[in-house]
């Protein structure tokens, strides 16, 4: 059947990877002297990662990007969104270059550009920038979903998803590109200690387009929940010294909670139910994240698998992080259709299935 499909996919991280032991010395350099150092371990071995990438330890920024705490809140947001800029343009010119060779499409063909991204702003933006650095016809559409967090992927490919069906010759190039690490925070507030320990820096593209190849994945459709009485449990906000993210201790209860009657009568429209589901991309907001949705789906820990293998080797990437693991799901031949869902500022869902 002819379907709008995942036709290319491909991935990017920085160049310089973190392993947990040296992420702890930046911990402490970070952290004002009121906070325990045995908190931030535990904050570390309890996180689920072994490694990140960090685009401020890429040249020309370097270990002097983040010095030692002084009390003046480090970096001014300026500056880190320069360390934003350098890092997606990278990232997002390695994986859409990749995505696009992977796809068998040329660069003319591309009609469409849908970037996302949460950690950054800059106009022109990537999506300019991808034009420009990929050869991309002049007359390519863009369209940028910026600020939604880490449910930005799903958002992103439905709108690849309505334009295809709606322009079935169209070719979308979707790149969700985050550098997280632009916004550690000098601190010793719980959740942005926690959020320092978790986020990192990553990038996927992927190209969409109608196709009758069922070896490649089929957007059959996206649904969206807003959780009601909630907008106070995760925010994420500008500040004069990066972005910073407000985490609510109740938001893995809440998900418990709501996730499972959610996903069920999404399902329930498109005429599935869970067990029909061959592979799960549940976003690894953290270890009690990927807990709460298995529990709340009734779902064996097998089943968040991929996820906390993607936690492990690259932390939690914001909205690139779900198509990490659709890519994980891909090359291991998982039978579908899969269901993805990422969680974001709302507190919002996003369901993602593809066939």
């Amino acid at each position: 059947m002819n379907q709008p499909r995942i036709l290319g996919l491909s991935t990017s991280t920085p160049p310089r990877e973190l392993p947990r032991s040296e992420w702890l010395t930046i911990a402490r350099r970070l952290s004002p002297a009121r906070v325990d150092a045995r908190v931030l371990e535990r904050l570390a071995d309890r996180s689920g990662i072994d490694a990140r990438a960090c685009a401020c330890l890429a040249s020309p920024f370097g270990e002097s990007f983040y010095p030692a705490d002084d009390g003046s809140g480090g970096p001014t947001t300026a500056a880190r969104m320069e360390l934003w800029w350098a890092g997606v343009r990278d990232m997002g010119g390695r994986a859409s270059r990749a995505a696009l060779e992977q796809s068998g499409c040329d660069a003319a063909s591309i009609t469409h550009v849908v970037t996302a991204s949460c950690t950054g702003f800059r106009a022109p933006g990537l999506e300019m920038h991808l034009i420009e650095a990929l050869g991309l016809p002049a007359s390519t559409r863009r369209t940028n979903i910026g600020f939604q967090g880490c449910h930005a992927a799903v958002n992103a490919l439905a709108v690849a998803r309505a334009i295809v069906l709606s322009e079935p010759s169209a070719r979308v190039l979707v790149c969700c590109a985050e550098v997280s690490t632009a916004h550690f925070h000098y601190s010793d507030r719980l959740d942005q200690l926690i959020a320092n320990t978790l986020f990192a820096d990553g990038c996927a593209a992927c190209v969409i387009g109608m196709s009758t190849d069922a070896t490649q994945p089929a957007i059959l459709a996206t649904h969206s929940r807003l959780f009601p009485a909630t907008a106070g449990e995760m925010g994420w906000l500008v500040g004069d010294h990066g972005f910073e993210m407000m985490l609510g201790a109740r938001v893995p209860e809440l998900l418990e909670r709501e996730v499972g009657t959610w996903v069920g009568r999404s399902l329930e429209v498109q005429g599935l139910v869970r067990d029909h589901i061959g592979g799960w991309a549940i976003h690894p907001g953290g270890p009690r994240v990927i807990d709460a949705v298995l529990a709340s789906l009734n779902l064996p820990a097998a089943s968040g698998h991929h996820s906390r293998e993607v936690l492990r080797r690259h932390g939690n990437m914001s909205s690139a992080t779900l198509l990490f693991i659709i890519r994980d799901l891909l090359e291991a031949g998982i039978p579908r259709p899969w269901a993805g869902m990422a969680f974001g500022p709302g507190l919002a869902g996003e369901l993602l299935l593809l066939g």
